[in-house]
């Protein structure tokens, strides 16, 4: 196999040598079938260049596709899972014609696993999202945001509307995204997100105002902090080190003398000390800050 894949044989002289190929191997095996495809997948993850477009010659020359396109139609969903795990290894374009079916359907794992496929082969079609009615987690986000990432699709012509959207996954993710493009038109909708129920919006938000330096917003965070999570406290010290003035010098020095929990302390002295390097001095008569500044400075302590 993996001399098919190296080979510089034109694609007719390619077709004869996986023709003769098959004939030496048990190809109708299904387990035979997996494991060639599952190398054909390996080495189109692992290699660049002409790789993809020798792999989906590969890959249909073994009627795989075929296979891959039986599994979508089985009535298993762990076996459509596995068609569209194929297609969207392969970056196989012409597949999606045979995975938007599971768009609409009822099973939130063949649902969600149809949208990232879809946006996976057509990255141009992520505005698509903004029609996604179920919760997104994590893992499902964090997989959305890293195909955004790796094929920097252009930006969804409707992503305005995502953060309007009754769907709080895709409020978040539209937020997200906002970020990503440094999609400045909405900043005044998204902040006023801050007074979100939703915990995980409102830690977007946080987050997003520091990337795109929203600084008409460092007195709402300042008094949003004590209600906050720790998680989301920590977000907020994070982000007023980037857009914070001496409002919020004062307020980390402020907060810096009651009993508070230590991760918050050392965050604290992060943000100050980049902020103001000589304002931090102020507690160099303070045992446990003082360590805290040694170690903000020279990381190893």
């Amino acid at each position: 196999m993996t001399t098919l894949v190296f080979s510089s044989y034109e694609a007719n002289e390619l077709k004869l040598k996986i023709n003769d190929f098959k004939k030496e191997i048990p190809f109708k095996k299904k387990w035979c079938k997996k494991i060639v495809l599952n190398k054909i997948i390996f080495l189109k993850r692992n290699l660049k260049g002409d790789i993809i477009k020798t792999s989906h010659l590969i890959y249909e020359q073994f009627d795989l596709f075929n296979y891959s396109i039986s599994l979508l139609k089985s009535k298993k969903k762990y076996l459509n899972c596995l068609g569209m795990y194929h297609l969207k290894a392969l970056e196989y374009r012409k597949g999606k014609d045979y995975v938007t079916p599971f768009l609409n359907h009822k099973n939130r794992i063949l649902n969600s696993s149809a949208y990232l496929t879809v946006i996976s082969l057509e990255p141009e079609n992520l505005g698509l999202l903004y029609n996604y009615q179920k919760p997104i987690f994590l893992a499902g986000e964090i997989n959305i945001m890293n195909i955004i990432h790796q094929k920097k699709p252009p930006i969804p012509g409707n992503l305005k509307d995502w953060i309007h959207s009754t769907n709080p996954s895709i409020v978040r993710l539209g937020i997200k995204l906002m970020a990503f493009y440094n999609y400045t038109n909405e900043n005044q909708s998204i902040t006023t997100y801050l007074k979100s129920d939703d915990e995980k919006i409102r830690l977007a938000v946080i987050t997003v105002i520091r990337q795109l330096f929203i600084f008409d917003t460092e007195k709402q965070l300042i008094e949003l902090f004590d209600t906050e999570s720790k998680n989301n406290q920590l977000e907020i010290l994070k982000t007023l080190a980037v857009i914070g003035s001496k409002d919020t010098e004062e307020f980390i020095y402020n907060l810096l003398k009651k009993p508070i929990d230590s991760d918050i302390k050392l965050k604290a002295v992060k943000s100050l000390s980049k902020m103001n390097s000589n304002y931090i001095e102020n507690f160099i008569g303070n045992h446990e800050i003082s360590k805290m500044i040694q170690h903000v400075k020279i990381p190893s302590i």
